[in-house]
């Protein structure tokens, strides 16, 4: 019976066993630290990719009403595709409530470039044509939820209903059915 020796002088079949257990080792120390275990019992997280390479963060996927809804399968992909243009405009024509501003390269009280206005200024009459489009009571959800990040069902118009979440989304999909009309897609 003869034993095949590798270039270390071990075994084979030991070396394999050593190159098996160190590959384990290397995998539980790619797990990144995401903070407490009760924070991630709290809504549903994805892993994603950082501009680092090789570091990875996690989102909250339950987070934004409208990732929600569709993630549900309660909107349709066309309709989360006109929210997310909506919400996008809606933040860059700064009409989001900022609880909490950070720059550290921004002083307060300077103006600011004449582009940055422009695109404000843009922004905000692309989300008030929206708005006009849908009409009211509707404008209001597609603000509320879209443009704020609140669930449907505590939107004021459906608040008292007997059921304000059906109620609310059945307002929702309306507006944002509205959307698509009006974004073309």
């Amino acid at each position: 019976m003869s034993l095949d020796i590798g270039d270390s002088g071990q075994p084979i079949d030991q070396k394999v066993r050593i190159m098996a257990k160190k590959k384990k080792q290397a995998k539980k120390a790619d797990h990144s630290d995401y903070g407490p275990k009760e924070k991630l019992q709290h809504g549903e997280y994805v892993e994603i990719e950082t501009a680092i390479a090789g570091v990875r963060a996690i989102r909250n996927t339950t987070h934004d009403p409208i990732a929600f809804y569709q993630k549900k399968k309660l909107i349709t992909s066309l309709q989360f595709q006109a929210a997310e243009t909506f919400s996008h405009d809606y933040r860059k024509a700064a009409l989001v409530a900022h609880y909490a501003h950070s720059r550290y390269n921004h002083v307060n009280g300077g103006d600011m470039p004449l582009e940055v206005l422009e695109a404000v200024q843009s922004a905000k009459q692309r989300v008030r044509s929206a708005l006009v489009h849908i009409g009211s009571p509707l404008d209001q959800v597609v603000e509320f939820v879209c443009g704020d990040g609140h669930p449907a069902g505590k939107w004021k118009k459906v608040a008292r209903a007997n059921r304000p979440d059906r109620d609310g989304m059945v307002a929702l999909r309306l507006a944002l059915d509205g959307l698509i009309n009006y974004y073309r897609l």
